[in-house]
C-alpha cells in the first residue's frame, strides 16, 4: 500500500489534471446533495476552508449559506493550532502560512461548541469517512473533540481507500458523493 505523503502528491496531481467543466457539474451536484442533508438543514452555523483552486470550490457554500442567513465560519491556523472565526461576503481575508489558504485576517474564534457543521476538506476520502488531507492533522486535532455533524465532499477522483490510517486519525460523519452520502 502507498504511504500517505505517495497518496498526496497522486491526488493533488489527479484533482490538479481534470476537466475544468466537468469538475463544475460534479461540484453542483455535491452541492445539491449537501444542501439536501438533515445536517446541512439543521444547522445553524457552518465551518469551511477557503478551497485551493484545484478542491472542490467551498464560495458557493458559503454563498448558500449567507442566502440560508446561516453564520459561515472559516478556518484559520495560528502558532499551529486551527480555529474557525465568522465571516460574511465582504470580510477580508489574507495568504495564510499554512498551505497558502485564504484566512481571516481576524482572529477571534468562534467556540467549538458554536459550530453546529464542519466541511472537512481532503485530497482522499474512504467510504468509511477516513480521509487523507494535506499533512498538517489540524482537522484531526480540531474533530477530536468536536460533537457537532462531519461532512466531507468527494469527487470520484478523490475516492480511494489503499492506505492504513493512523491512530490519531479522525472519521468523518459522511462522506458525500456524487453517487450517494455515505
Amino acid at each position: 500500500m502507498p504511504d500517505k505523503k505517495t497518496i498526496r502528491k497522486e491526488q493533488t496531481k489527479k484533482l490538479r489534471a481534470l476537466d475544468p467543466i466537468v469538475k463544475a457539474d460534479n461540484e453542483k451536484a455535491l452541492y445539491a446533495k449537501l444542501f439536501q442533508t438533515s445536517s446541512w438543514q439543521k444547522a445553524q452555523s457552518v465551518a469551511v476552508t477557503a478551497s485551493l483552486p484545484f478542491e472542490v470550490n467551498t464560495r458557493p457554500i458559503m454563498e448558500q449559506a449567507w442566502q440560508e442567513e446561516k453564520t459561515v465560519l472559516l478556518d484559520k491556523i495560528v502558532d499551529g493550532q486551527m480555529f474557525f472565526v465568522e465571516i460574511d461576503a465582504n470580510t477580508p481575508l489574507t495568504t495564510g502560512d499554512s498551505f497558502g489558504i485564504l484566512e481571516p485576517e481576524s482572529n477571534h474564534a468562534v467556540a467549538k461548541d458554536q459550530i453546529d457543521l464542519v466541511l472537512v476538506p481532503g485530497l482522499a476520502f474512504s467510504d468509511a469517512g477516513l480521509r487523507i488531507g494535506f499533512g498538517g492533522g489540524y482537522y484531526d486535532r480540531f474533530l477530536q473533540d468536536y460533537q457537532g455533524a462531519s461532512v466531507s465532499l468527494a469527487l470520484p477522483e478523490q475516492r480511494r481507500a489503499d492506505w492504513v490510517p493512523d491512530q490519531f486519525d479522525q472519521v468523518v460523519d459522511q462522506v458525500i458523493t456524487i453517487d450517494e452520502v455515505d
